[in-house]
């Protein structure tokens, strides 16, 4: 979420279409289950947060068998690790990479991406049982806090993104939130 903020902070047009799809579903009523599936252009913003700041950006995992990948040989048991911040950004994936353009998430482009070019939560069978869950609650918290704010960026504050467990701001992210 804080990546969620800190991108519309910086793209404000985004913000304001965010804003009044919440406003034209919800009105300034409850965000609830019935309205989080009337959100796709939240939903693609959320996505496209997530493609430049993925909550988990690295993965690892141990080959269970010998295999090759990429011409070299790997036997088991070996670590392999997965930068999925990386793959996120990657020039040959994504055009203009470190650009903020949730039209990458429309329906009929999303379709295209192989499964394993967008992996906010992981891939296989360790893929967080949680990611579902996450997307709902995103959803709920980014179009409640829109219908009665706004986020603005300071104008100086470029935050170091530090891998952790989870993805963080390195010093936090100092944003100004302005009532609507």
């Amino acid at each position: 979420m804080t990546w969620t903020l800190y991108v519309l902070s910086r793209a404000p047009d985004w913000q304001e279409r965010v804003r009044a799809e919440v406003l034209t579903i919800a009105g300034s009523g409850r965000v609830g289950p019935e309205t989080i599936g009337k959100l796709p252009v939240t939903t693609r913003v959320l996505k496209e947060s997530m493609r430049l700041y993925p909550p988990v950006p690295v993965i690892t995992r141990v080959s269970a068998e010998d295999v090759d990948i990429g011409g070299k040989h790997l036997p088991k048991p070996t670590l392999i690790v997965i930068p999925i911040y990386a793959v996120h950004r990657h020039r040959l994936l994504w055009p203009e990479p470190d650009r903020f353009d949730p039209d990458r998430f429309l329906p009929e482009s999303e379709a295209k991406y192989p499964r394993t070019q967008f992996m906010p939560f992981g891939y296989g069978p360790r893929v967080c049982i949680g990611s579902s869950f996450a997307i709902l609650e995103a959803t709920a918290i980014l179009a409640t806090l829109l219908q009665s704010v706004r986020f603005e960026w300071d104008g100086r504050h470029e935050p170091e993104p530090i891998s952790r467990v989870t993805l963080r701001p390195k010093g936090g992210m100092p944003l100004i939130v302005k009532p609507l």
